[in-house]
């Protein structure tokens, strides 16, 4: 009995253990799936043993988002990952000639899968142990609509918490599918500090209110900018009082 205990603790902390460390990154798309969406991710494997993951499109509906996993292509589809490697797969969308406009949405189902014996090099065999079976999807979102971003914002509030500022505003998505844009502050010595990334979809309004990050107590803002991701261009400038 005391044996099965400890076993089970053991293979508990393994679990923990495996479950903690396995990450993959991006884990967003947010792109214009009209004419294409390319993106990779990266497996990071801070492990002990080998894992292998089997990867598979699986369809997201809802009732403000379309599905697009029938036209994901994804390379490879199986992907081991040895202790302290990192690998990679690819996926790409393109939505066909005349697809609605609107957002879109696919689960990428990440499955761990069975490895008893891996070959690593060529040159030695791994055992892959008391591995943990992980199943999880990963949602992931693109767009067929205008190009340019649209979006309306309520006059900012920059407000003292601590040693800390905390921008304070709502930001209403005028676009005809999905955005994902990029919040700085210029200081009045004109520096500039971020506040994040933020994805709002069609029709959303979001209410900011986050940190500015590493803008000292003293420092005054002057404007707070918001930027496309996807295409790198300025879409608002609004003048904080």
């Amino acid at each position: 009995m005391k044996n099965k205990l400890v076993l089970l603790i053991t293979y508990l902390l393994l679990i923990v253990n495996c479950f903690a460390y396995i990450n993959i990154s991006p884990t967003t798309l947010d792109k214009n799936i009209k004419v294409g969406a390319y993106e990779e991710f990266t497996f990071f494997n801070n492990t002990t043993v080998p894992l292998r993951y089997k990867l598979s499109a699986l369809p997201m509906e809802g009732k403000n988002v379309k599905d697009m996993s029938k036209w994901v292509e994804i390379y490879p589809k199986v992907v081991t990952v040895y202790p302290t490697e990192t690998k990679s797969f690819k996926l790409y969308i393109q939505a066909p000639k005349g697809a609605e406009e609107g957002d879109y949405g696919t689960f990428v189902n990440i499955r761990q899968v069975s490895a008893p014996k891996l070959k690593h090099n060529e040159k030695e065999s791994i055992g892959a142990g008391m591995t943990v079976m992980v199943n999880v999807n990963m949602g992931l979102y693109g767009y067929v609509g205008d190009a340019v971003p649209k979006v309306e914002a309520t006059q900012p509030q920059v407000v003292k918490q601590g040693n800390k500022q905390i921008l304070k505003m709502r930001l209403d998505n005028l676009t005809n599918r999905l955005i994902r844009v990029e919040i700085t502050v210029k200081s009045t010595s004109n520096y500039v500090y971020k506040v994040g990334e933020v994805r709002a979809m069609k029709n959303q309004n979001l209410e900011i209110e986050n940190e500015i990050l590493d803008m000292g107590i003293d420092e005054k803002a002057k404007e707070v900018i918001v930027k496309d991701v996807e295409t790198e261009k300025i879409v608002k400038k609004i003048k904080v009082k």
